[in-house]
């Protein structure tokens, strides 16, 4: 997943940053892909270009580079598995997600072996939850431990922050990312259940079960603004938007101290380390024992891993705020109160679950979720004829697909005119039909895209206000400015919230192909506390599949 970075600010005992200039691939070098979690992505960089500048060598002379590729670690788990993405080495955020990578590895045909070690670890930092510290002395804190227990009293409150004398606060907005693709939100949901079940340890299928730890599940999600497969994401958006996009967020103790570097929300991040129990992320580094790693491949990345473990590169993971894997490096600043960390925390760690225990987990999440109501906007002007328009409605079927049972999703179409919205569907009843419709979607006609939006939002807001409990959204696609509709991109942001309040129906844009770009877009997603991308003929399908995260 690609995550936006902020710099830390440096204390007097933090190492300088690395500088390095680009290096000139040596000719008929070989190369180790590294398969990152993109929460450790400024430190890796750093590490990658600096270990390429000493121009590595294994003992036998043969040259070689690192290659690093920043990603969600569940997005990199399927692309390994799929064939996508043939890496060297895996290092994801946790340990769980090599444990999931080796029980789908080893049920494929002709994997007797497991493909990913344990590995050591290169970096660590405990999840938490990141709150703002206002609220969170709303909660009691720093005098009071919290945890989700407290986090699911106020969400179940109707009155929301008002029920501590605050009700100009809203409700309590909580964030956190998709489970299936990214670790924070897997470690969230893990954790949620822990609590769920009272238990620290041997969390099991039969816990899961269990009424009591459902509900605690389901009410904690009824809390979530949408889902995601970027922690920094979530971090970035916080930290941009303020209080009003989100009351807290699922993240990582690195990702509050690195917040206060680059912090436009007026007010200070906090974390909380859940006093039911968290994780340490413990960021792996694991060789794969893969058919397409050789020999040379396996030395080069031991080289690799070496640098990683070093004092000079531990010591600047620590000043951007991870816990140096290196037990001899003591922890100090930032890892303190003046960046919102407790270097005394986390007090009660939880075990990490069988493999068995966690894809029983996933099949929950899908059933307590929060439900999803979805509006795709599908451009089918004239310019999308040919191959743009069989790809664009691939992806568009790829999206319907990954949506849950209980979702709900419409299909608003335009070209030089708006037409009547189909839907809402629900997933569960009358899915087959919307993807045979999609499917069936011909190119004509020119682009009313502002009218398109006006009239998907305008119904979505009677929806929203019938059905609060849902996450309301806008996906929309085109390929090209508008030139047909009757009202202005002025009249569209009008449509949303402005100052502190935020939109409850967010907005999901795609500019593809050539002809889309510019700032429309963005400015219309940020006005609907979305996200924009860029797609093409290549990567519409997966771009799809990425916004599909957020449900």
């Amino acid at each position: 997943m690609g995550m936006a970075i902020f710099g830390c600010k440096q204390s007097e005992s933090s190492s300088p940053p690395v500088i390095v200039e680009p290096v000139r691939p040596t000719p008929n070098a070989f190369s180790i892909v590294v398969a990152y979690g993109s929460e450790k992505k400024a430190w890796m960089e750093e590490q990658i270009a600096a270990f390429n500048q000493s121009t590595p060598k294994l003992p036998s002379g043969a040259a070689f580079t690192v290659a690093g590729k920043a990603m969600g670690s569940g997005e990199a788990m399927q692309d390994i598995l799929r064939g996508d993405l043939p890496a060297t080495v895996y290092s994801p955020a946790s340990e769980v997600y090599l444990t999931l990578l080796n029980d789908a590895w080893l049920t494929m045909p002709g994997h007797a072996t497991a493909l990913a070690p344990r590995g050591e670890s290169v970096v660590i930092s405990p999840v938490v939850i990141a709150i703002w510290k206002p609220m969170a002395e709303g909660l009691g804190w720093p005098k009071k431990a919290l945890g989700w227990g407290d986090v699911l009293k106020i969400v179940g409150d109707k009155r929301g922050w008002q029920a501590i004398g605050r009700p100009e606060w809203g409700r309590f907005k909580l964030g956190h990312t998709h489970p299936e693709y990214s670790t924070s939100g897997l470690l969230s949901v893990i954790a949620e259940a822990y609590a769920g079940a009272k238990k620290t340890r041997d969390l099991s299928p039969k816990d899961l079960a269990a009424a009591k730890t459902r509900a605690f599940l389901r009410d904690i999600e009824k809390g979530i603004v949408h889902y995601g497969k970027s922690t920094g994401f979530f971090a970035d958006k916080m930290l941009t938007r303020g209080p009003s996009y989100l009351s807290a967020a699922v993240l990582y103790e690195s990702s509050v101290i690195e917040s206060y570097a680059n912090n436009r929300a007026g007010m200070d991040l906090v974390s909380i380390y859940p006093k039911e129990g968290t994780f340490w992320s413990d960021h792996p580094y694991a060789i794969l024992d893969a058919p397409w790693v050789n020999a040379d491949q396996r030395k080069g990345a031991e080289q690799f891993l070496a640098h990683l473990k070093a004092r000079p590169a531990q010591a600047r993971a620590l000043a951007l705020g991870f816990r140096p894997a290196d037990p001899s490096l003591a922890i100090g600043a930032p890892i303190d109160a003046a960046h919102g960390a407790d270097p005394k925390q986390p007090q009660t760690l939880l075990a990490m679950p069988s493999a068995e225990t966690v894809k029983t987990l996933l099949e929950v999440f899908r059933e307590v979720k929060k439900p999803s109501d979805v509006t795709l906007i599908f451009d089918k002007s004239g310019s999308m004829r040919g191959q743009p328009l069989d790809e664009a409605k691939t992806g568009g079927q790829a999206f319907l697909k990954t949506l849950q049972p209980r979702d709900q999703v419409s299909l608003q179409l335009f070209d030089n005119q708006v037409y009547p919205i189909v839907g809402p569907v629900v997933v569960g009843q009358g899915i087959d039909d919307l993807l045979k419709r999609v499917g069936e979607i011909p190119a004509g006609g020119g682009t009313a895209l502002y009218d398109a939006i006006a009239s998907s939002y305008r119904d979505m807001k009677k929806r929203a206000s019938a059905d609060p409990a849902r996450i309301h959204a806008l996906v929309v696609m085109t390929d090209g400015k508008d030139e047909h509709s009757t009202l202005s991109m002025q009249d569209v942001l009008n449509l949303f919230p402005s100052g502190e309040t935020e939109s409850d129906i967010k907005v999901f844009t795609i500019a593809y192909g050539q002809g889309a770009k510019g700032d429309v877009l963005p400015q219309i997603a940020e006005a609907g506390g979305g996200s924009h991308s860029q797609g093409d003929m290549k990567n519409i399908v997966q771009v799809y599949r990425d916004i599909a995260s957020f449900f």
